[in-house]
C-alpha cells in the first residue's frame, strides 16, 4: 500500500461508506500504482507499507481487482 484514504461519503452507487481506497505498488514494477479498494480487514488496520494481494470480485460480466492484506501482514 503506497497511499490510501478512508471514504466516508457515498461517492458512487454500490460503494457504501466507509470503505478504503488505496494506491497499490506492484512488486514487479514499483513505478506502477493501481488505484483500487482495500478489503478484508478493519479500516483502522490499513497502513502505508502494508503487504497486500489481489483478489477478484465478480461484477456482472467482468471481475474487479481488489486487494486484501496478506497472511503475513
Amino acid at each position: 500500500v503506497a497511499a490510501f484514504t478512508i471514504n466516508h461519503q457515498p461517492f458512487m452507487p454500490g460503494f457504501d461508506p466507509p470503505y478504503a481506497f488505496g494506491f497499490i505498488e506492484i512488486d514487479e514494477d514499483p513505478t506502477i500504482r493501481l488505484g483500487t479498494n482495500i478489503v478484508g480487514c478493519e479500516l483502522d488496520a490499513i497502513r502505508v507499507g502494508m503487504t497486500v494481494e489481489v483478489t477478484f470480485e465478480e461484477s456482472g460480466d467482468y471481475f474487479v481487482p481488489l486487494f486484501k492484506p496478506t497472511a503475513s501482514t
